[in-house]
């Protein structure tokens, strides 16, 4: 079924093609005029009939249908000519040819003969039909004019095929017309009559079961749309709303003139909304507009029930009265006292990112007051932003990157800028594709970045600050290896030979008799041999000696032989030409780490791994004990192994192993740190 139909639309959209655009807005005023024509002269023919015969009265809804929502779709068709949407609102003003027609045929029946009447008492018949069209359609097709999934295909689908059964059972039926008792069907064929049960079945099933489907199919459309589409929606829903508490008064109130009037203004809400929103005005206001209109629908709904359920529980014959007045105004206040709430409650359900906007700045002041350093304070706020707000990408680029989520291909980017210099940008992506944010969604994403750009700015200031130190630390660590290399190659070794000229000088003399130079000469030797021994003492101090003598990989070797019942193992890979604050660094959090191991861990086995690459080297020390508790306390090693591994610019973590077990874990870059003429400007 649904091929044939596909092939239909297809046959139209080449008539359009062929027609132009001109022609289908020419088209469209056209039937339009005829419309609103229609309505009038049906109206004027009505007065008529009244001043001569008794008829039944004109339904306003027929008038206001007929008439002002063809103008409706006209406006539409104006600015999109092929809007479905458009042109299914300007069909409605067959209703207007009914109407006419349905006072012709009274005309003909109460008052004159008229030619062309049996037409005109057939159409009489089946007119009112177009509203099976119409109601439950016009939601499943709006804004586009196309059906947004294949369920709602189906269903409008149904609907054509139920709406047409029903005009086909009304056009052969034997029987009255609505407009007026005198009229029939000029087809009477008695042996028809069962066809009324076609008639009233596919009403009941395109109003009273595809028209709420097609409602809860527009709100299912209207919380996963996005962008012009996502206000297209609200504003339509705003209609409903409008049409569905106008015609709830109308039915409190009864025939008068309040309900007659709720009633048409009702009816004028939908095609105003339609116009307003597939016209593309955009107002900004559309989610607080439905919003209030969802919680006003609700709170009058709570009055009346609640208001009548206390009225028919304590005494009906309050009604009216005074003090069932008094109860009324009651139930008013109550609903007032929650209607706060319950805004809360609409807004946090059909607008989260209304609550997002609400929640997200003590989310930012708790991010700078809690965060122990900048770095740490921008990626709450990032992490706040994503979750408040519910975005799937968000991320700061700039002198650091901090970022939550997927980048997709499109992002929205705000500059972000920190006492006068941009220091970068904060990206963001919209919920959905081809969304737009709101000006107060607009203006929250740039006070975020904002506050984004002095946490950058302070990160960017630590960082250079420990990148310093390292630089510090590292040429302070090549310094003390040149130093080292120069005492032990070079003064220790000179040192060691005026000993031996001196020892070899007290000899001599005192072969010769002289014992007093002797003994002077010894004093010196033994001075120099002191001085020896002082020079080795500062070597050794200024750098482990042990990595000048074996190299890291044998030293780190060396700290696992010889632990008793403890295994060691040690896996290295080429560490030829490492950095002198690295090696230090390594070998001494190492060799703390393997203490660690012996005092506290009970372990049978400790292992150490050190893998290096062009940008980092790192530095495993795993055993199998009793593990650290989950939060340690820092002693004098955990902290100096942090401090030793920060004055190169890495970290150290301390790891549960797999199985049990301790991991100590040690990251330091391989590349130098860059000067402050070559770090990132701000």
């Amino acid at each position: 079924m649904i091929a044939p139909v596909r092939a239909a639309g297809d046959r139209l959209g080449d008539v359009a093609d062929r027609l132009g655009d001109p022609v289908l807005r020419r088209l469209a005023v056209g039937c339009a005029l005829t419309a609103i024509a229609s309505a009038v002269g049906a109206l004027l023919l009505h007065h008529q009939l009244t001043l001569r015969v008794d008829v039944e009265s004109v339904f306003v809804t027929d008038v206001v249908l007929g008439s002002v929502w063809p103008m409706a779709g006209v406006a539409v068709l104006w600015h999109q000519p092929r809007n479905r949407c458009g042109w299914l609102l300007v069909a409605t003003g067959l209703i207007s040819v009914y109407l006419l027609l349905g006072q012709y045929s009274v005309w003909d029946k109460k008052v004159s003969p008229l030619p062309l009447a049996g037409l005109a008492d057939w159409v009489s018949m089946f007119g009112f039909v177009v509203y099976f069209f119409v109601v439950p359609l016009l939601p499943l097709i709006f804004p586009d004019g196309h059906f947004a999934s294949r369920l709602e295909r189906i269903l409008g689908k149904t609907v054509i095929a139920l709406a047409t059964a029903a005009m086909c059972a009304r056009m052969l039926v034997p029987g009255r017309a609505d407009v007026d008792a005198a009229v029939e069907n000029p087809i009477q064929i008695d042996a028809l009559f069962p066809l009324n049960y076609v008639t009233l079945v596919c009403s009941f099933l395109c109003l009273g079961v595809a028209t709420p489907l097609a409602v809860i199919a527009t709100i299912r459309r209207t919380r996963h749309s996005v962008g012009v589409q996502r206000a297209q929606l609200q504003w339509f829903m705003v209609g409903g709303i409008v049409l569905a508490s106008g015609l709830l008064v109308a039915l409190l109130v009864g025939e008068s003139d309040v309900g007659n009037t709720a009633f048409v203004a009702a009816l004028l809400a939908p095609p105003l909304a339609v116009v307003a929103a597939v016209m593309r005005y955009r107002l900004r206001d559309a989610e607080f507009a439905l919003s209030r209109s969802i919680v006003l629908v609700v709170v009058v709904g709570l009055v009346a029930a609640g208001g009548g359920l206390l009225l028919w529980q304590i005494d009906p014959e309050l009604a009216g009265s005074r003090a069932g007045v008094a109860l009324v105004v009651v139930c008013v206040l109550g609903a007032f006292v929650v209607r706060a709430g319950l805004q809360r409650l609409i807004d946090d359900w059909w607008f989260p990112q209304l609550r997002g906007a609400r929640t997200l700045a003590p989310k930012i002041s708790a991010a700078v007051s809690l965060a122990s350093e900048p770095r740490g304070a921008l990626s709450d706020l990032i992490l706040a932003l994503q979750t408040e707000l519910r975005l799937p990408y968000v991320a700061f680029e700039g002198v650091v990157r901090v970022g939550e989520g997927l980048r997709p291909d499109r992002v929205i980017v705000i500059e972000a800028v920190a006492l006068g210099r941009r220091v970068g940008q904060l990206e963001v992506a919209p919920r959905r594709a081809g969304e737009e944010f709101t000006g107060d969604e607009r203006q929250l994403l740039e006070q975020s970045a904002a506050h984004a750009a002095m946490m950058a700015y302070a990160a960017s200031l630590v960082t250079e600050t420990e990148n310093s130190r390292a630089r510090i630390v590292a040429a302070r660590e090549e310094e003390r290896r040149r130093l080292r290399n120069d005492l032990h190659d070079g003064v220790g070794p000179a040192l060691a030979g005026i000993a031996l000229q001196m020892d070899a000088l007290a000899a001599s003399l005192r072969k010769g008799g002289d014992d007093a130079d002797a003994e002077q000469a010894k004093t010196i030797r033994n001075r120099v041999r002191d001085a020896v021994g002082q020079v080795r003492a500062v070597s050794h101090g200024l750098r482990p000696p042990v990595l000048d003598q074996l190299g890291l990989a044998q030293a780190l070797q060396q700290l696992v032989d010889g632990l008793g019942s403890i295994d060691g193992v040690v896996q290295c890979d080429d560490l030829f030409d490492l950095p002198a604050a690295a090696e230090v660094a390594t070998y001494v959090i190492a060799a703390e780490a393997v203490t660690n191991v012996v005092r506290h861990s009970a372990a049978s086995r400790v292992r150490i791994d050190v893998e290096r690459d062009e940008v980092h080297l790192e530095l495993r020390v795993s055993d199998n004990g009793r593990g650290m508790p989950p939060r340690p306390t820092p002693g004098v090693g955990l902290t100096s192994m942090r401090q030793r591994a920060a004055e190169v610019g890495g970290r150290v973590e301390h790891l549960g192993a797999a199985g049990g077990g301790t991991v100590v874990r040690l990251i330091l870059p391989m590349k130098p740190v860059p000067a402050q003429g070559e770090a990132a400007h701000l």
